[in-house]
C-alpha cells in the first residue's frame, strides 16, 4: 500500500512537476495535527467515570490510531520520496540543505508517532475499567488458551488410540494373511500329488490298453485257426468260467 501511494505521488509529479516529497509531506502533516487534536481530547477524558465518557474515550481512542497508523504509512512514503531524490537529485533541482531538513522532518514525524504512542499508554491517563478490561481480556485469552490445549489434547490422544486400533486391524489382516498362505501352500502341495496320482493312473491306463491290444490280437490268431464247433466250444467254456467267476464274486 505504501509503496503505491510513492508510485501514485511519482506518477503525480511527473504530470504535475511537482515534487513528491511535498505531496506526502502535506498527508503527513495533517495526519500529525488530527492525531495531536484527538490526544488531547482523550487526555481530558482520563477523568471521567460516565459509562457516556467511557465510549467516548474509546472512540477518539480508535481515531488516535488510525492517525498513528496513517502517519507511519506517510513517513514510510516520505522516506521513500528521500530516496528517490538521492537517486536523481539533478531532477528536482534538491540542495543538501533541503535534503537535510526534508530528513529532520522525517525524524521529527517519528518522534511525534514515540510519543503520542508513549501517552497512550502511561498509566496515567489509564482509567480503571480499562484495566479491568484488559485483565478480562486477558483471562478470557487464556481460558481460550487452555481449551484450545485441551482440545489439542484430547484430539492427539484419539488419533494414537485410532491408530493402535489400526496397528491391532493390521496385525489381525497379517496374521489372517499368513494362514491364507499356509492353506494355498498346503492346497498347492496337494493339487501336484493328485496331478502325480493322475499322471500315474494314465500311464497304468496306457499299458493295460497295450495288454488288452496283445490279448485281443492273440484271441483273434486263436479264433482264426479254429473251426465253427471249437469256436462254439470255447466260447461256452468261457461263458461257463464267466458265470463262475461273478457267482464267486457275489458269494464273497
Amino acid at each position: 500500500w505504501y509503496q503505491r501511494r510513492v508510485r501514485e505521488a511519482v506518477v503525480s509529479t511527473q504530470s504535475t512537476g511537482e515534487d513528491p516529497f511535498l505531496i506526502v509531506k502535506r498527508d503527513a502533516e495533517l495526519s500529525i495535527s488530527e492525531m495531536n487534536r484527538n490526544l488531547e481530547r482523550w487526555k481530558k477524558l482520563a477523568s471521567g467515570t460516565s459509562s457516556v465518557a467511557k465510549q467516548e474515550r474509546t472512540a477518539v481512542k480508535g481515531k488516535i490510531m488510525n492517525a498513528l497508523e496513517s502517519t507511519q504509512g506517510d513517513i514510510l512514503d516520505l522516506e521513500e520520496a528521500v530516496s528517490s531524490i538521492e537517486l536523481d537529485r539533478h531532477r528536482f533541482n534538491i540542495t543538501e540543505d533541503e535534503l537535510r531538513n526534508r530528513k529532520s522532518f522525517i525524524q521529527m514525524s517519528k518522534d511525534q508517532c514515540e510519543a503520542v504512542r508513549a501517552s497512550l499508554n502511561n498509566p496515567q491517563y489509564s482509567s480503571a475499567s480499562t484495566s479491568i478490561s484488559i485483565d478480562r481480556y486477558t483471562a478470557a485469552q487464556q481460558a481460550n488458551n487452555r481449551s484450545n490445549e485441551v482440545f489439542i489434547e484430547k484430539s492427539m490422544s484419539q488419533q494414537q488410540q485410532i491408530m493402535r486400533e489400526q496397528d491391532e486391524q493390521l496385525n489381525i489382516v497379517g496374521q489372517s494373511i499368513g494362514r491364507l498362505k499356509q492353506i494355498g501352500t498346503a492346497i498347492g502341495d496337494e493339487v501336484e500329488d493328485q496331478n502325480q496320482l493322475l499322471d500315474d493312473f494314465y500311464s497304468d491306463m496306457g499299458q493295460t490298453e497295450k495288454r488288452m491290444q496283445s490279448v485281443q490280437k492273440k484271441v483273434d490268431k486263436i479264433l482264426e485257426k479254429v473251426d465253427g464247433k471249437k469256436q462254439n466250444l470255447i466260447i461256452g467254456i468261457l461263458l461257463v468260467i464267466m458265470v463262475i467267476v461273478v457267482i464267486l464274486f457275489f458269494s464273497t
